[in-house]
């Protein structure tokens, strides 16, 4: 008997030794994760990966903390520390903000992104059944905002349906600017017929310009007349992670995961490194604008990325700083993630309200959309770029 209450003793001492030195090395994880995320040092994949596992981190922390409290309360006090020192980092994942109701009455703009999948062309051809993509389209002519952004916008001047270009400019948006992507196999031949980056808006556009990065990923961007004020707004469209999770999760492709492994690591890899270049291209187009920047599109990444931290050390986020909730924007599995962002210069601009359409269920993103007001440039506040704005609430 008291042999075996000594063996149930040295068991129950070794499993919880075990299990704080795995807490140990998680604080230590955490604690480097917390650094790129704050620095953004560097830009290989590797610290990328670190970086884009931060609630990966935060779960287990949370893990650590239910056990301690059921086994040894005091050492809770560790994870619990631990989720505190990445308070700076909480707000890039929930926030609560009301809607500033414009009381100095400045001039606003109303900026809407929206991954519309090509509209669901792949469904209409294969089906023949042209409902979704209609609805789709008429939801896009009715939202009101004053300049619309696009990624996977697809035109075919041939086709009743997908004749969007010209049912834009019926419905009120005359000055665009689209990303003309290199001629592909099936479209070379076809004029009018594309899929690309696009912009459309109410005010006249009195410059714009392009940028192809690889296919139909790539940018674009337009000076938009705004009575007297001129606001650059680039659309873009990051290099996507290349990697379904829903599919990963079917059933049927179970047994394929311990074969695909290399090849999700690839291009995992290979689509954090094409970002990373691409999100150094984006900081130039700001840092050349004469004009107010916001920066709105598909980025393909998570808000612990290395592409949202470098914005983000240039500019402000509107989700941050306007929205409420999650913000979640991808419509599949895991259903968690927020992709899509509007990033702007908070010196000229100041964000009204923030929404994530996610009653709008026709693509694989919700829309999403930011009203500003432009603040007169005597006016203007002193916020040029700091070291570190994660502390900046």
């Amino acid at each position: 008997m008291k042999f075996s209450l000594r063996l149930g003793v040295l068991v129950s001492s070794f499993f919880s030794s075990l299990f704080w030195s795995l807490n140990l090395l998680l604080f230590l994880y955490t604690l480097l994760v917390y650094y790129l995320l704050y620095e953004v040092p560097i830009g290989h994949w590797i610290g990328g990966i670190f970086m884009i596992s931060l609630p990966i981190a935060w779960a287990f922390n949370l893990f650590f903390i239910l056990f301690w409290l059921l086994v040894k309360p005091w050492r809770a006090l560790l994870p619990v520390l631990t989720l505190l020192i990445g308070i700076p980092f909480w707000r890039r994942t929930f926030t609560y903000n009301q809607p500033n109701d414009n009381s100095e009455k400045w001039p606003t703009l109303q900026v809407m992104s929206y991954n519309v999948m090509g509209f669901n062309r792949y469904d209409v051809v294969d089906t023949q059944h042209p409902d979704d993509a209609n609805a789709m389209i008429d939801w896009v002519l009715k939202e009101p905002s004053d300049v619309k952004c696009f990624q996977e916008f697809y035109n075919d001047d041939n086709s009743f349906v997908f004749r969007t270009i010209r049912r834009l400019e019926r419905a009120g948006y005359p000055y665009y600017a689209i990303l003309h992507p290199p001629d592909r196999k099936g479209m070379e031949k076809e004029p009018g017929k594309f899929i690309g980056v696009a912009l459309f808006s109410r005010h006249p556009i009195v410059k714009r310009g392009e940028e192809i990065f690889d296919h139909f990923n790539g940018l674009v961007w337009a000076d938009v007349k705004v009575n007297t004020d001129t606001v650059r707004v680039i659309s873009l469209h990051l290099q996507s992670m290349g990697i379904r999770v829903g599919g990963m999760l079917d059933e049927e492709q179970r047994s394929r995961v311990k074969r695909n492994t290399q090849g999700v690591l690839r291009q995992l890899r290979q689509g954090l490194t094409l970002r990373r270049n691409q999100i150094n291209r984006v900081e130039e187009y700001y840092r050349n604008s004469p004009h107010p920047v916001i920066i709105c599109g598909d980025f393909n990444d998570t808000p612990y990325s290395f592409s949202y931290g470098k914005l983000r050390r240039i500019l402000r986020n509107a989700f941050e700083d306007a929205g409420r909730g999650f913000g979640f924007s991808f419509n599949k599995a895991p259903g968690f993630l927020r992709i899509d962002n509007q990033f702007y210069n908070a010196r000229f601009l100041e964000p009204l309200n923030y929404i994530t359409y996610r009653e709008v269920k026709y693509s694989d993103h919700y829309p999403i959309m930011a009203k500003y007001a432009i603040r007169p440039r005597e006016i203007s506040r002193d916020r040029r770029p700091k070291t570190h704005v994660e502390f900046d609430f």
